[in-house]
Parts: C-alpha cells; structure tokens; sequence
C-alpha cells in the first residue's frame, strides 16, 4: 500500500499526519481508518481520522479572499494551492502484532516523520470482527461521539459481506457501552440502522 503522508506529532492516544500535496491516494475522511508503521519500534498502528483541516503552510502566508472560483485559482493562480497544507487529526484505536489486530493502545507511539497509510480492506474487515477499539473512540472530546462512532461503524460495515448482520451486532455492543446515556445511544442506533430496514 502507497502512502498518503507522513507524521508531524505523536502520542500513545493520537498523531498528527500531514498530506503530501503530490500524493495520489485518497485521502481517507472522518471516519477513515489509517495506519502508521513505526520502523523505530516495529510496530503497525491503527488510528481513526476524527479531524481533517486544510490550511496555510506557516503564519507568513495566510490565506485571503480573492472572489475567484476554485478553477479560477488553479488556471490563474495555481502557486497559492502550494501554500496550503492537509493535516489528518487521528486517534489510535489499535495496533497490530505479527497478523493479528489488538484493539488497545500500543506499547509504543509511532515516530515522527513515520509514513501513514490507508488501511486496507482486509485489516479494516478484521477490525469489524471484535469491536472492542470503540471505548477508545469514546474518549474523544474534538468532535461528537456519535458521529465518529457511526462514520467508522459504516466504512468497516462497506467491506464486509455480512453489512446488515455486522450493523446490528455494532448496535448490541453500543447498547452496551452507552446503557446511562440513552440520549447519545438513542442517536447512534439510528445513525447506524442497516440501509435495508
């Protein structure tokens, strides 16, 4: 797998990726799931994308209104997109030993200037088969809960074969984890029900 970027900071709970502007991977949105690998440690972390902001490289060249469209820009004025940058926001949800996916925290962070990835279909289908990495999305106060939760719940859920089966196993173990806060439960359940029902 090619990578989208590389690490700019790094904690046990989260890292900082920014995009490499000449990349042609999709970058993955809210929701997204995406992969370090630290060489320093030989470790594969997993982390959830919960923010993505696209702003000025430094302070000296903020961006200001030009009253032209996108296309407007790029045909005169293509320089300015040079000056921007993507920065992915991401919590760590898991990481992997050997084959397998261990939903806790790593022993270790990855490093800085480590490559990110977008995780695969595989991995992102595994991940699905033990949804214990969701306490640890819970813990994100940036953004709300249940719009993280049901984003993530849905990308897994579009590379399995059992979507339905897997949705409502998802909506068993929410009704676990949030069993005080019927309110936040309430909203989640519907924002995760099968499309088929």
């Amino acid at each position: 797998m090619k990578p989208l970027g590389e690490i700019m900071s790094s904690s046990i709970t989260g890292f900082l990726a920014e995009a490499w502007a000449d990349s042609d991977v999709p970058l993955p949105g809210f929701g997204g799931f995406v992969a370090a690998t630290s060489q320093e440690h030989g470790i594969d972390v997993i982390g959830v994308v919960f923010d993505v902001v696209t702003g000025p490289q430094d302070n000296l060249h903020k961006p200001t209104a030009l009253r032209m469209t996108r296309e407007q820009l790029k045909l005169e004025q293509p320089h300015i997109f040079a000056l921007l940058k993507t920065e992915l926001h991401v919590a760590i949800c898991a990481h992997k030993r050997g084959k397998s996916i261990v939903c806790r925290l790593p022993p270790y962070p990855p490093s800085v200037h480590d490559f990110v990835y977008p995780v695969g279909r595989a991995e992102l289908a595994q991940l699905g088969d033990s949804l214990d990495f969701l306490p640890l999305l819970m813990r994100v106060s940036a953004v709300p809960q249940d719009e993280l939760l049901a984003s993530c719940l849905h990308n897994i859920a579009s590379v399995r074969n059992d979507e339905y089966d897997f949705l409502v196993g998802a909506g068993r173990q929410l009704s676990q984890l949030y069993r005080n806060d019927y309110d936040t439960l309430t909203a989640l359940l519907r924002k995760i029900r099968p499309s088929s029902t």
